[in-house]
């Protein structure tokens, strides 16, 4: 078991991540010890948990938080949260953490337009895309509508750990969300 205390060093440092999704002049924009409630607006309201790290799973149980959020001058984007939980049946199961997140995906149907509402001179249309699942795992990808930008948010677990990334950029970032997880969760103990 991880002790609560341990959250911060579980996070990977900025030259990691910035290795990870090639920006070399990533800076951390926020960083945060608790649930988030981003003042963006998304519509529909239920594709805001598929959009945004620490929005869904982590207001049971009331695990002990730590993350950031990082941007490159070239729009490069990756926000990394830990999530420290008291047992590891906390996130695995039925109306845990990983379940809750995911019927709050599936909330927010493949192939809708959703909309984020950065300000009101700036309103994107994003589309998402089939929700995986894995053992230890669960995936969305969303897309801008009309551009090659895309984001991949992924939730892992291991132990009594949680890890939840999203990266963003041009072309395909799954590998690189999911390679986040990993290093975060090789951090934790068997």
């Amino acid at each position: 078991m991880v002790p609560a205390a341990a959250g911060p060093d579980l996070l990977l440092k900025r030259s990691e991540l910035s290795e990870i999704i090639s920006a070399t002049d990533l800076a951390e924009t926020e960083a945060y010890t608790g649930p988030q409630k981003s003042n963006v607006k998304i519509e529909p309201w239920p594709c805001r948990s598929r959009a945004l790290v620490g929005e869904t799973g982590v207001l049971v149980n009331k695990p002990t938080l730590v993350g950031n959020a990082n941007r490159g001058a070239n729009g490069q984007a990756v926000t990394q949260m830990v999530a420290i939980f008291e047992k590891p049946g906390d996130i695995t199961n039925q109306g845990g953490a990983m379940w809750l997140i995911e019927d709050e995906w599936r909330d927010c149907p493949d192939g809708d337009i959703f909309f984020i509402e950065l300000d009101p001179a700036n309103n994107q249309r994003w589309v998402p895309y089939p929700i995986t699942t894995g053992p230890d795992r669960i995936g969305t990808t969303f897309k801008r509508d009309g551009l090659p930008r895309n984001c991949h948010h992924v939730v892992a677990h291991r132990g009594n750990v949680m890890a939840e990334v999203l990266v963003c950029g041009d072309g395909d970032n799954t590998a690189p969300a999911n390679t986040v997880a990993d290093r975060i969760l090789a951090k934790v103990p068997t």
